[in-house]
């Protein structure tokens, strides 16, 4: 997740300052700041073993709403920059002769599209993995017999 963060915030929205006025990054922020001021308070008090039933719910409720959101968000600010990056030619690299190869960087963010949206998948399954085993089912029907 540290990596996905550096990568967006500092190569795709730092690296070109067309995309930094963009509202697609204060949504990006605001998802992720609201997603860490929910977790990190839940992590802090469950360390000290206090167990506040409406946030242990909001935690693994809440994250799996607004992580698609915030993956959807990136896409968008990537999608946004590729146009800069294709035009200014930023990190894109041209390797001398005798390797006689050149790396353009649109392509490297466009497999890293790919890769976020595949990776996505797997932590939404985890997480709902994770609110099974804090919260149970939900099956009210099973609790009351």
């Amino acid at each position: 997740q540290i990596t996905e963060r550096i990568i967006v915030l500092f190569v795709v929205i730092n690296s070109q300052e067309e995309v930094q006025g963009k509202y697609v990054v204060c949504v990006l922020f605001f998802l992720w700041n609201l997603l860490d001021v929910v977790r990190y308070t839940y992590n802090m008090l469950a360390r000290m073993g206090i167990y506040y039933l409406p946030l242990t719910w909001l935690n693994f409720s809440l994250c799996i709403l607004l992580y698609p959101l915030s993956v959807l968000a990136k896409a968008f600010a990537i999608c946004v920059s590729l146009p800069y990056f294709e035009s200014f030619g930023t990190y894109s690299i041209k390797l001398p002769f005798p390797f006689a190869f050149s790396i353009y960087f649109p392509y490297v963010l466009k497999m890293y599209l790919l890769v976020l949206f595949i990776g996505m998948c797997f932590i939404i399954q985890n997480l709902f993995s994770e609110r099974k085993a804090h919260l149970g089912t939900g099956d009210i029907k099973k609790k009351r017999s």
